[in-house]
């Protein structure tokens, strides 16, 4: 009977301390953001003691932030500034149910503001926050910033390869696919790929895509970088060969989650949403980040954003060898643009 109250004071001991919070060079910190029936996976490494965080907003829906997690990033943004790698709900190492009834873009804003408030209360309210949105993470970053006083909580947003707009990034997707297929076809290059998009291109109706068409559209669009030689090659099997051991991959919990939700009821309702209305709302300091070769979310893309907010500090940057992760394969000039940008305004 004694031993039997002495486990259970332990376990009562352990279960109230207050979870450790590391402030330094070389943190590493895991913790959840628990919201709406999800526990969502939020890795910290790199220089907390600096008070000026860079936080992913990944792709997908359903990707994850640890393809983003590079060595290159430990060894050289790391010890300057503190790296936040979130997972989504329905997302990498994220778990809980599959919240169907909350898995909106609605529920996906709440979940990043959030997110943010639980970083100023760990690290300090005066902590610098800079989004970095990739992909759907664009979509996801600018429902957030244009939503009440939501951009008061960063100080910056880096918009790379990202999306505000989904109908309008089908249209110029179209576009640049038919520029390079009519540039590379008398060329002799690929003949036969630019073709089969050309084709598919002609074929489109000129209304708004259904999401069979756009996933089809997305398809020929992921194929179409590697039509380069410039381009470097992303290789994702070999990155989560590399580092899945010592990042601790959750690889059963981010192969399903990715599973759910591309088949999920998001991607039909992420087809509605467009911004453009509400960019002029934004007014903190922009940079957009792009890819030359992307035409997934092609750099025009970019340039519509900044051309719609109010902010008086813009800045743009297309890469001339990189495609739709241009983070990977531009990666020193990348970083450097980032670094540059989180200095400035931090």
């Amino acid at each position: 009977m004694k031993s039997l109250f002495i486990l259970i004071l332990i376990v009562l001991t352990f279960s109230c301390q207050k979870e450790k919070i590391s402030i330094g060079e070389k943190v590493a910190d895991t913790f959840y953001l628990e919201n709406k029936g999800a526990s969502m996976r939020v890795l910290v490494e790199g220089n907390t003691s600096s008070k000026t965080f860079l936080l992913f907003v990944h792709g997908g829906p359903g990707s994850s932030a640890y393809f983003y997690n590079s060595e290159y990033i430990s060894e050289n943004v790391e010890d300057k500034f503190a790296v936040a790698y979130w997972d989504q709900r329905n997302a990498g190492a994220s778990q809980g149910n599959n919240n169907e009834d909350d898995f909106n873009l609605e529920v996906m804003t709440e979940d990043l503001e959030k997110l943010i408030v639980l970083l100023k209360y760990r690290y300090g309210e005066d902590i610098s926050v800079f989004l970095l949105s990739h992909s759907f993470g664009g979509m996801l970053s600018t429902s957030f910033l244009t939503k009440d006083q939501n951009q008061t909580l960063v100080n910056g947003w880096i918009f790379a390869g990202s999306s505000h707009d989904y109908p309008l990034n089908d249209n110029l997707s179209k576009e640049a696919l038919e520029l390079y297929a009519n540039q590379e076809i008398p060329l002799g290059n690929h003949v036969d790929e630019w073709q089969k998009i050309k084709d598919f291109i002609q074929g489109l109706p000129n209304q708004k895509l259904t999401l069979e068409q756009a996933n089809e559209l997305n398809s020929y669009a992921t194929n179409a970088e590697t039509y380069f030689s410039n381009v470097e090659p992303f290789p994702v099997m070999d990155i989560i060969e590399e580092n899945a051991i010592s990042q601790n991959y959750a690889i059963t919990s981010t192969f399903l989650n990715l599973k759910y939700s591309q088949n999920a009821a998001i991607q039909q309702e992420l087809r509605n949403y467009d911004f453009s209305q509400k960019l002029e709302n934004i007014t903190i300091p922009v940079m957009t980040l792009f890819g030359q070769y992307d035409f997934i979310t092609p750099p025009s893309l970019g340039q519509d954003l900044l051309s719609k907010l109010n902010s008086t500090e813009k800045f743009d940057y297309i890469f001339p060898n990189s495609g739709h992760i241009v983070m990977h394969q531009d990666e020193v000039l990348f970083y450097e643009k980032i670094i540059q940008f989180m200095n400035e305004f931090k």
